[in-house]
């Protein structure tokens, strides 16, 4: 089991994961934020209909 805590810009995660493999947990968490600002980003972004 893994405990961290990550600060992105003004917010900090706190992380516990349990799992099997060699890659620390601050680069899966920055992986997976990575993706869904991809999905769906901010509402100021990628939206044709803003205003």
């Amino acid at each position: 089991m893994e405990q961290q805590e990550i600060t992105l810009g003004q917010v900090t995660y706190q992380i516990s994961r349990v799992y099997t493999g060699t890659r620390p947990a601050s680069e899966l968490v920055a992986e997976r934020l990575a993706k869904r600002l991809a999905e769906n980003p901010p509402f100021d972004e990628g939206h044709p209909k803003v205003i």
